[in-house]
């Protein structure tokens, strides 16, 4: 259930443990075999669900499902060829445990946030609501609180439609960083500055540029960046 990813590129992955505690009385959902797990991930990453929040990963980027003889726990690991694989020995070919490693891969390509940290959490919790139903992610969402696991944000549409994950676990992150922070809707506008923190209870974010702090509704915010990244649409 740990992606293998840079650890350098990545924050400290605090609340592994916890996250793990807190699925682990979960209800199983059982898959007959390694195909039906591919299976039922193919109508995951088919849906318009997933492609509105990760449309960067379509299904013919799907990991490669590997039967991991021998391992002793599901993992998501980037190939030598550049592509993703999903390991799932046979105890862990649960709905679940496809949906947990589906949400490493859907954070794949950030590898700013913790491997399972707020916003993987967060994740998560939605795609269980989506692909399970809403008592399971009740359930997910009380073992969470239970085990102090700390959940994300709701995704927030930007101009183009797209819901994006992980602003709010940037901007706690982020204090005395360089950040780009996206908002608005109708005028759009990308503010750069070293995030300075909050004001006003959280409800607007400061950033410093070199003449001036900058203050930016947080409700208006729907995406968050390094400063020198590419710019989102």
């Amino acid at each position: 259930m740990q992606p293998i990813r840079s650890r350098q590129m990545t924050p400290r992955d605090s609340q592994r443990s916890r996250v793990y505690r807190a699925e682990s009385p979960m209800p199983s959902s059982p898959l007959p075999g390694l195909d039906a797990c591919a299976a039922f991930a193919d109508r995951v990453v088919g849906t318009l669900w997933w492609q509105l929040r990760f449309p960067g990963l379509p299904l013919a980027r799907m990991p490669r499902f590997r039967p991991g003889n021998g391992a002793r726990q599901a993992f998501l690991r980037l190939e030598p060829d550049g592509e993703h694989s999903i390991t799932l020995p046979r105890r862990y070919r649960t709905k679940g445990i496809v949906l947990h490693e589906l949400a490493h891969w859907a954070l794949s390509t950030e590898p700013d946030l913790p491997a399972h940290g707020a916003t993987f959490t967060r994740v998560l919790l939605d795609a269980t609501a989506e692909y399970c139903s809403a008592e399971r992610a009740d359930t997910l969402s009380a073992s969470y609180l239970e085990q102090r696991v700390r959940v994300g944000a709701p995704p927030r549409s930007g101009p183009d439609g797209r819901l994006r994950y992980g602003w709010d676990e940037r901007l706690r992150l982020g204090r005395g960083r360089r950040l780009a922070v996206h908002h608005g809707t109708d005028n759009v506008e990308r503010a750069d500055g070293i995030f300075t923190g909050f004001e006003r209870r959280g409800t607007v974010v400061v950033l410093q540029t070199p003449t001036s702090a900058e203050r930016i509704s947080t409700r208006a915010v729907w995406a968050v960046e390094a400063a020198d990244a590419v710019q989102v649409a």
